[in-house]
């Protein structure tokens, strides 16, 4: 297996049974990949959430004009913006391309109630890294490939006494290869070696319920034997020791994170598949993960997997929330207001929705909206004077970006376009409740947006 991530998974609609303001049942119908941290380290596996990647595909979920039901429009409303537009606005200018959609997203339009339509999987894609430094090498003689073929690709270098991996360099051992040494670990195995050793350490314990919550953090959940999942995941890295500030730090440097988990993970020496040593010694990795969603002891679901008959364990792991989060605002947009964990309701007025699995992130919502703005544009069913005024059904000015989790853990953001401003008291729908109580909302936003703005900043986020 060659070390890769898979952009996206193909594009997932929810059906549209019947007309409600919240429809479980669409969104439990589809399938989803859980994300997290890939158990051990090594090129090409410290992911990272790509926003930029995310917002095409929000765009693409704009496929055709989209106008709310009803609107406060009079009856000569038509005529009043044939007269007044042009008074107001110069001549549209050629709207500047958004970036291309991967992958390309199947989506449909509300004219009338709301029901959700979910789009694609995660976006997350791989860093290109350099391999770690390896352990010491040394793996016993004796330990040999069994029933492999060695079907990569090499070159040669007459500097270089090996042949060469393609794509690779001098001296890279591919730690795919049977008993090839794995990534060092930079913490130190127990005495004994083995998954009870390794899960009753009490230096391990320590180090977990000894930890300091940074500041600006609360802390969820301390020294359990499991690590986070969930749609919400952005990216990790593995540490030099267990630094809970090395963590956060990692957390505050990326935008859209809200949480984060440190934890001690036990992995093998060597790579035990198809290796005639399937159970080789431990390696010890300090790792961090950070997360758009809420880090709850509900989300420390993973407690590792068996690599042949060598035991992957976690143990340690302590979770972390910001104690306060405002989301960064995305271009072309104002006006946040805090809406709790409550949607608004108010499908006269909502020109269709979509909820995106990945990381609570608004930047999608506003490439959306400003995307079906752009398209009914050239479709002629806006009017930006009238839209200013609430008047008409084919200008979104005002977007609600929610983050919607499931059995308590992260699921995906939620968006509703509006062609009218709502206040956060007018969001009064709780999805926890009722028909739907698998399903909650952790967080919800409200922007306004400029009706004449388009999507032509991909990958933007507030940190660049």
């Amino acid at each position: 297996m060659r070390y890769s991530i898979i952009l996206g998974a193909a594009a997932l609609v929810a059906a549209n049974p019947a007309p409600q303001a919240f429809d479980p049942n669409g969104l439990d119908a589809l399938a989803t990949l859980t994300q997290g941290p890939p158990v051990g380290v090594g090129p090409a596996k410290e992911t990272v959430y790509q926003p930029g990647a995310a917002q095409a595909q929000a765009a693409a979920a704009a496929t055709g004009a989209a106008t709310a039901q009803s609107a406060k429009r009079s009856p000569n409303a038509k005529s009043l913006e044939a007269r007044t537009f042009w008074w107001s606005w110069s001549a549209p200018k050629q709207n500047n391309p958004a970036p291309a959609p991967v992958p390309s997203v199947t989506s449909t339009t509300s004219t009338s109630t709301i029901a959700p339509t979910t789009t694609s999987a995660p976006v997350v894609v791989a860093q290109t890294t350099k391999a770690p430094s390896t352990t010491d090498g040394v793996v016993p003689s004796s330990c040999t490939p069994v029933n492999w073929i060695n079907t990569y690709a090499f070159t040669s270098d007459p500097a270089c006494p090996t042949a060469i991996e393609v794509g690779t360099y001098c001296g890279f051992i591919n730690p795919d290869d049977p008993c090839a040494p794995q990534p060092a670990g930079k913490g130190v195995p127990p005495t004994d070696d083995t998954v009870d050793g390794f899960l009753n350490n009490g230096a391990y314990k320590q180090l977990a319920t000894g930890a300091k919550t940074p500041t600006g953090y609360e802390q969820s959940f301390v020294n359990l034997q499991g690590a986070t999942t969930g749609n919400g995941y952005l990216s990790y890295k593995t540490l030099d020791s267990y630094d809970v500030a090395t963590c956060s730090k990692f957390c505050d440097d990326t935008d859209t994170c809200t949480g984060f988990n440190i934890y001690i993970e036990r992995d093998p020496k060597w790579n035990p598949h198809q290796c005639s040593c399937d159970n080789p010694p431990s390696i010890i990795n300090y790792k961090c993960s950070i997360w758009g969603q809420k880090v709850t002891k509900d989300t420390a679901t993973n407690t590792g997997e068996g690599r042949d008959n060598f035991k992957v364990v976690i143990t340690g792991s302590n979770g972390y929330n910001k104690g306060t989060y405002t989301p960064p605002t995305p271009p072309s947009c104002s006006k946040p207001q805090n809406c709790g964990t409550k949607l608004h309701d108010q499908g006269r007025y909502c020109m269709g929705q979509k909820t995106f699995p990945g990381p609570f992130d608004p930047s999608v919502c506003a490439a959306y909206a400003q995307k079906q703005n752009e398209v009914n544009r050239k479709f002629g069913v806006i009017g930006a004077f009238l839209s200013m005024l609430g008047m008409n059904k084919g200008g979104c000015i005002q977007f609600q970006a929610a983050y919607l989790e499931k059995a308590g853990k992260g699921f995906g953001t939620h968006c509703r376009l509006f062609s009218k401003k709502f206040t956060p008291q007018q969001a009064t729908l709780d999805i926890s409740v009722g028909g739907s109580s698998q399903w909650g909302c952790q967080k919800s936003y409200t922007w306004d947006v400029d009706v004449n703005a388009s999507f032509n900043w991909g990958g933007w986020s507030r940190k660049n």
